[in-house]
Formats: C-alpha cells, structure tokens, sequence
C-alpha cells in the first residue's frame, strides 16, 4: 500500500508563481532557506507497507535545501529536461529517508529518492535527467510475499562539494561521489568515485585524475 503526502506537485499547483511554489514549500521544510523554482517540481512523502500515513509535522527531517538552490522544472533548458522529482519514503515504522541538498546547488528536471539517506554537498550541478536512488524500491527475491517490504535495504548515497554529474546520468545505492568530481554524461554510477576526477561510462570508470 502508498501514500503519499504530495508537498508540490505539477498536476496541482503548476500555475502558482515562483515566490507561491517557494511559501507551499515553506509550510512543510520552512524557508529559512531560499530556493528558486522555476516551474512546479514533484516534492513527496510517501509510505509503503500497511500502516496509514502519519502527517509529517516537520518536513525538514526528511528533506533540506540550503539557500541559494536553483530547481528546474520547466520546459526552458536547452536540452530536454523533466520535472525534479524529490521523494522521501518510510517503510513500515521505518522513518523516511533524509534527502540533504546542501548551498548552491542546480538540479535539472533531477530525480532523487530516499529511503535512508542521500546527502549532496555545495554547489553540486546535476546536467538534465539525472536520477539518484539509494534503494532499488523492490526486493530481488520472495515477490509479492508479506515479508517483501522489510527485505528492502538502503545504502546511503553521498556527492561531495563542485561536483558536475552530465546528462542522463543514473547514480545508484552506496556510492560516494569525491569533492570536485566529473561525472560524463549518461554514466551509470555502480562504485565509488575520487575527488578531482574525471569519470564516464556503463559502468562508471575513472578516465583523468587530478584534474585540479
């Protein structure tokens, strides 16, 4: 069973304005910090398994965005690019995944899903159609039996400072991203990645070092 708490969500609240998305956003994660929207982005809680949803007083143990964050949602780019989608998943009594965006980040029609923890650092880029998952969302075995949910196995996904991710690229569970890193467009990131590097490819390998 989901349910979903939808904080923004295209389908309701596309025409409100820049500064109405960024007080929708502030109701539930405050606005301490200043983000700017441009276009309506997909921010949600949701709850998997038999217990109903519990309204999330405080949204900002689950998801933070330091100031000075830019969130593209619109048909503007250059290049195709969809709706960001942040998403925050509880498992039974787990709590909800944390998703932590830290200063000066651009996220591009990028896809983020948490159910124990993705944390981003400073002035991180992420090129269009990025995706982020730090769980698959399905058990590789036992299918459909009750036990299914509880199977389920996070594995925290961290991106340091000045990093650049291309387009298209998909960062999988586990991966730790180096201060300054590079990351080609469309790589699929299965391993760990140095700071101050240059990586590309299926699967993502490491192509220039030192490139300070």
């Amino acid at each position: 069973m989901y349910n979903h708490e939808r904080i923004l969500c295209p389908d309701n609240h596309s025409a409100l304005s820049e500064v109405e998305l960024m007080e929708q956003y502030g109701k539930y994660f405050g606005s301490d910090n200043w983000v700017t929207f441009s276009g309506c982005p997909s921010i949600t809680l949701t709850k998997v398994g038999a217990n109903g949803f519990e309204h999330f007083e405080n949204g900002r143990e689950a998801i933070s965005i330091d100031s000075g964050c830019y969130i593209e949602s619109s048909h503007v780019p250059a290049f195709p690019s969809g709706v960001t989608k942040l998403t925050s998943v509880s498992v039974n009594d787990r709590p909800f995944g944390k998703i932590i965006i830290g200063k000066g980040c651009v996220l591009q029609g990028t896809s983020i899903c948490a159910y124990g923890k993705v944390s981003i650092g400073n002035n991180v880029i992420f090129g269009p159609n990025t995706v982020i998952m730090d769980c698959s969302g399905h058990a590789l075995t036992r299918r459909g039996h009750s036990d299914e949910l509880d199977m389920l196995e996070a594995e925290p996904v961290t991106i340091g400072n000045d990093v650049w991710i291309g387009y298209g690229c998909i960062v999988l569970p586990g991966v730790k991203i180096g201060d300054g890193a590079v990351i080609g467009a469309g790589s699929v990131v299965t391993k760990d990645i140095p700071a101050n590097c240059m990586a590309a490819g299926n699967p993502c390998t490491v192509k220039k070092i030192e490139l300070n």
